[in-house]
């Protein structure tokens, strides 16, 4: 970012971090590393390691109005919780796009994904914030982006589509049932489950097509991978390999 490194980092206390990347290597191996065993907390096991502590170059809360303190009495409270983030941060052009809300098992049914100027330092949950767009219920699944749409599944059982510049909703799909895993954005196609193992293909754009769906043997909860040709969906008791029927002369 501006010619330097950062790992971005999303937290279960709902707030996105940004730390500088450590350069440069200690030339031990690092199998060797052994905390001293009478550090008592985990500032001195990394001094007693040489370890370097990261700084944070900036930090974002999600949702800076929810409950910070006592968090445990806000136990299947669904209408005000704290928000947390289940999901992978992205960044792409300057931006950082993630999901965050309430707990999925006992949160409030509150979910957005967020666009985040990553340009900035310091505390930027004040104008750090680019846009903001609701989600349904809850949201544990990593947005993909690809041609300028950002797409993301929610455990509310729709896919979203919206521009990754202003935030602007292209188009829902319902799929029908909960869903865990992440899209997947190949071949010009967005790839999802659901936990009730409907697999979902859908043309990758502006438009909402659905190309076709497939009903698996159990919950899909993972983002399918493509690699040389072949399509891998996990379910809880498969693994399947999915290709494209040859061509005939």
């Amino acid at each position: 970012m501006g010619g330097r490194r950062l790992i971005f980092f999303g937290g279960g206390d709902g707030v996105v971090y940004a730390f500088d990347a450590i350069t440069g290597t200690s030339g031990r191996d690092s199998g060797s590393l052994r905390p001293d065993p009478s550090a008592v907390d985990g500032q001195a096991a990394r001094a007693s390691l040489g370890v370097d502590s990261l700084h944070c170059v900036w930090r974002f809360d999600c949702d800076p109005t929810a409950p910070k303190e006592d968090i445990h009495r806000y136990i299947r409270n669904r209408r005000e919780s704290p928000s947390n983030i289940k999901s992978m941060p992205v960044f792409h052009d300057g931006r950082v796009y993630v999901t965050v809300g309430g707990d999925i098992w006992w949160g409030k049914n509150e979910a957005w994904l967020k666009c985040i100027d990553a340009t900035g330092t310091g505390d930027i949950t004040e104008g750090g914030q680019s846009w903001s767009y609701p989600l349904e219920g809850h949201c544990c699944s990593t947005p993909s982006i690809h041609d300028g749409l950002v797409y993301v599944a929610d455990c509310g059982g729709k896919v979203h589509c919206v521009d990754a510049q202003s935030g602007h909703p292209y188009w829902v799909h319902d799929a029908g049932r909960e869903m865990w895993a992440s899209t997947l954005v190949a071949d010009e196609k967005v790839y999802v489950g659901t936990r009730r193992g409907d697999f979902w293909i859908l043309a990758a754009g502006q438009q909402k097509r659905v190309i076709s769906s497939i009903r698996l043997d159990d919950a899909v909860i993972s983002t399918p991978v493509a690699a040389n040709g072949t399509l891998y969906v996990g379910t809880m008791t498969r693994l399947y390999a999915l290709q494209r029927p040859a061509s005939t002369p």
